[in-house]
């Protein structure tokens, strides 16, 4: 299948949200990663509460920009209440606003040794700091 043939992906990297606008900005520097891997057509960041864009809004973004299918990717570490509730309760909402979209919930971050090799680098430059 060619690019003209897949459907147009986007994905929404999703993250909690802060009232402190600086704690916000990680968010947006993970996308900017995630788009210079060019492994999908759209990648946009959206937050659940407490700051902006919300999930509505960019899936609605995305929706006019053509996408077919929508990766949400809860930037999350743990399984907890926003993972199992909070977040699919509102993809339920953003789904019914957009039939036609194929809504995708990925995995949040989760346990994995990735991230435990990141926490022994912070560990190690905390060491040397």
């Amino acid at each position: 299948m060619t690019n003209r043939e897949r459907p147009k992906t986007g994905v929404i990297v999703l993250a909690h949200g802060s009232k402190r606008k600086s704690s916000n900005d990680g968010l947006f520097r993970v996308v900017d990663m995630l788009r210079a891997m060019r492994r999908w057509d759209v990648v946009e960041a959206a937050f659940l509460q407490f700051a902006s864009p919300a999930l509505g809004d960019v899936a609605q973004k995305l929706a006019e920009d053509g996408c077919a299918r929508i990766v949400v990717i809860p930037l999350l570490l743990f399984t907890g209440q926003h993972v199992t509730s909070d977040i699919p309760e509102e993809l339920d909402r953003v789904k019914k606003a957009h039939p036609k979209i194929r809504f995708i919930y990925a995995n949040n971050i989760g346990p994995d040794p990735r991230i435990a090799q990141i926490a022994a680098d912070r560990i190690e430059e905390a060491l040397r700091g």
